[in-house]
């Protein structure tokens, strides 16, 4: 054999074996060239038997993280909205409020409850009624104030007030409602 190189390690030292030539370091096996070809070169079995299973430990792996990941980011991104339950107006709770607002709309407004977590230092909220779901039974506030930013672990929020009647006039009581702003989930209400 001339002076060879192996192709995987660049070592000069080989063996002979029974089918051609082994690397001392790497254990590649070149094959007795044929009559007319040019050497061959072997994959080592145990080469290739120890990338293998490790290749699918890391497919596996990966595919159980896309897996709880994808279930934190749906879980995080779920809220569930207590339904705003109303009976039918009656005239006599309608004098005190303003716009479309009745009593029974207001009482049967549930406020979420607070959770502050100690290590984030935030608060969230949960079991509250959908702003949206009570804007499509009151109808647009008259005012809306936000606050775009966190604030002593606070979410961002806003606060929206009702107190006109139909006519645009201003009605004998008004009623405030604030809500988180990411989840429109109702945080506290309020009435005058």
């Amino acid at each position: 054999m001339k002076s060879k190189e192996c192709v995987n390690c660049g070592s000069t030292h080989f063996h002979k074996v029974e089918q051609g030539w082994k690397c001392d370091y790497c254990g590649t096996v070149y094959l007795k060239p044929q009559k007319g070809s040019s050497p061959q070169q072997s994959q080592n079995p145990d080469t290739y038997s120890k990338k293998r299973p490790r290749k699918v430990i890391i497919a596996i792996s990966f595919v159980i993280l896309l897996i709880i990941g994808s279930v934190i980011f749906i879980l995080s991104n779920t809220t569930s909205y207590e339904p705003i339950d109303t009976q039918p107006a009656n005239s006599q709770s309608k004098g005190a409020f303003p716009g479309e607002w009745t009593s029974e709309i207001y009482d049967s407004i549930k406020v979420a409850t607070k959770h502050y977590d100690a290590d984030s230092e935030k608060y969230s909220f949960e079991g509250g009624a959908s702003y949206e779901e009570l804007e499509k039974l009151v109808g647009p506030p008259d005012r809306v104030t936000s606050w775009e930013k966190e604030k002593y672990g606070m979410p961002p929020k806003s606060t929206a007030t009702w107190d006109q009647t139909k006519d645009g006039e201003y009605a004998n009581g008004s009623v405030t409602i604030t809500y988180d702003k990411q989840t429109k989930m109702i945080t506290d209400k309020s009435r005058y």
